[in-house]
């Protein structure tokens, strides 16, 4: 677990636990980070997903930000990602990321209460993860809802060539791997972010043309949903307005359409991607912390 110079360490007060569990479909080992709270009882319980080509342990520095509020924090490494089975970046079809969420969603409701809070965090491609689960599961049980950059349409248009040879390649050889081309400068302004970021042997670049079809179908078919969050869940939806990842604009457009008794946007200027491994990442988790708990 590679975290960035100057990043804040596990608080003492944690324990930092690692399970592995069988996917639903039991083809993958899927790896899970677990920060848990030493010796109390556990009253608010935290759910990370996290986003493409990244994985759960880079979320190492949320219990120090979020001690004061959360007893357990759970981090999947979705299948094909960090410690988790699979092959890196592909899927046959988008929704078995959800399969994953669901998996540690039922690893955490297993360790409280009836009466504790559970809540919601997803990062860029795990904020898509996040509201198909809920999208396709509204009987889940939640609190709050937290989105980073969520990814609701790419900022990058892919040529049409492209797309074409990537729909033929997923019918022939949809597990071919070849690059994303994303730059880690485009994730933070940190310095320190994007040197962890390139030495994390757990990061991967890859992309395949199944799973690329499949996250455009996912991605079209939320942005096109009467979606609606059932009461009494709570939703916060944190972007970057210098985003050169995923467009800002779409997500804009689906917060004004989203049907929710609470919810709330904030965008950030000046930021890039990782709003929550910024310069100003202080100010993000404040905003979280005050607009869920104040």
């Amino acid at each position: 677990m590679i975290q960035p110079a100057g990043f804040p360490k596990i608080p003492l007060e944690f324990d930092y636990e690692t399970e592995v569990h069988k996917s639903f479909d039991g083809e993958n080992s899927i790896f899970l980070n677990i920060f848990r709270k030493r010796d109390v009882e556990i009253k608010r319980a935290l759910l990370i997903i996290h986003g493409h080509g990244e994985h759960g342990g880079r979320y190492a520095h949320f219990p120090h930000y979020l001690k004061d509020r959360y007893d357990l924090i759970i981090a999947p490494d979705l299948r094909g990602h960090g410690r988790s089975d699979g092959l890196r970046g592909h899927v046959d079809s988008f929704d078995e990321y959800v399969d994953d969420a669901m998996l540690a969603w039922e690893v955490l409701g297993k360790k409280v209460s009836r009466n504790t809070e559970r809540d919601w965090f997803g990062h860029s491609m795990g904020g898509a993860v996040v509201l198909r689960s809920f999208y396709y599961r509204p009987e889940i049980e939640a609190t709050r809802i937290v989105l980073s950059s969520p990814c609701l349409g790419v900022k990058v248009e892919v040529p049409l060539v492209k797309k074409l040879a990537a729909r033929a390649l997923a019918r022939v050889w949809g597990s071919l791997q070849m690059t994303t081309g994303i730059e880690a400068g485009a994730i933070s302004h940190d310095p320190a972010v994007v040197e962890a970021y390139q030495n994390d042997q757990l990061i991967h670049g890859q992309a395949t043309p199944r799973f690329y079809v499949g996250f455009m179908q996912a991605l079209e078919e939320l942005r096109n949903a009467d979606y609606r969050l059932r009461d009494p869940i709570r939703i916060l939806i944190q972007a970057a307005a210098e985003d050169n990842i995923v467009d800002t604009d779409v997500t804009r457009k689906f917060f004004e359409n989203l049907k929710a008794a609470d919810k709330k946007l904030i965008v950030y200027p000046g930021l890039f991607h990782e709003i929550y491994n910024e310069s100003a990442k202080e100010t993000v988790f404040h905003d979280w912390l005050k607009w869920g708990f104040e």
